[in-house]
């Protein structure tokens, strides 16, 4: 089903990592499609800075600053979304860090950073939206894993754990919830041409060269694009999306085939 014929027209979603990337690109998608979006995420510039343009367009949208390893900072964060909001009906677990090297050259404080942001502040806002969600039997949640969390990419052991787990974590509240009106899936991008990748593409001594590697590993032989992600949230976000749940949606040109 194209993108016209979805409408989040009066949802409440909450979308975490929301100031850039693909957290910015999701947003964006269905503050258009109709959402009252709320961007959760430690840049708190960088998230009113969106917020402001999708409101400059009439839509509605709101940026909260809170540090999501901080449980009480998500609950107090989840608690303002419902009051002034009077709901949460979709969140998406976006934010997410990442680091190279294997188990040997990790050291424990950055496994637990790692862990932290890419696993416990996922698991505390799913936690405390879920309040929420319950109260009215009727929600949607949608972590962003990696196709790193279902293949061993070399060289990025902690990554690579903290988002399988992450797939693990959206399986086992998909069958405790699934009597409860909660759909909750998971969305695994391959490698995305985010800012950040073009930075890295940028400063390399041969860019041409430096994006074509990045480009083959995969059948398609191309990397995927915000909107190749944002598409995929906004298919489990809809209403008649509502047979699936804890289903894992691989976005990735192949890769993990």
């Amino acid at each position: 089903m194209e993108r016209n014929n979805i409408c989040l027209s009066g949802k409440v979603a909450v979308i975490t990592g929301a100031s850039s990337g693909i957290g910015k690109r999701i947003t964006e998608v269905f503050a258009d499609k109709g959402a009252k979006t709320v961007l959760l995420d430690r840049d708190l510039d960088g998230g009113t800075k969106l917020a402001n343009e999708i409101t400059g367009k009439g839509g509605i949208a709101k940026a909260i600053c809170a540090d999501l390893i901080n449980e009480q900072e998500v609950k107090q964060a989840m608690e303002q979304v419902a009051l002034e909001f009077g709901s949460i009906d979709i969140l998406v677990n976006c934010a997410g860090i990442f680091k190279e090297g294997r188990l040997t050259d990790m050291n424990i404080d950055d496994w637990k950073k790692i862990m932290d942001v890419n696993l416990n502040g996922a698991m505390f806002c799913m936690k405390y939206a879920l309040d929420h969600m319950l109260s009215k039997k009727k929600g949607s949640i949608i972590n962003i894993a990696s196709e790193a969390g279902i293949t061993a990419i070399p060289n990025q052991t902690a990554y690579n754990v903290s988002k399988s787990a992450l797939i693990m974590l959206t399986k086992c509240a998909a069958r405790d919830y699934a009597l409860d009106g909660i759909r909750i899936n998971c969305v695994s991008p391959g490698r995305v041409l985010t800012p950040l990748v073009q930075k890295i593409i940028d400063e390399s001594p041969d860019p041409e060269k430096t994006f074509k590697e990045l480009s083959q590993d995969r059948p398609v032989k191309r990397m995927g694009t915000v909107d190749d992600i944002a598409n995929a949230c906004l298919v489990f976000a809809a209403d008649w999306m509502n047979y699936a749940t804890g289903s894992v949606m691989s976005v990735d040109g192949g890769y993990t085939l």
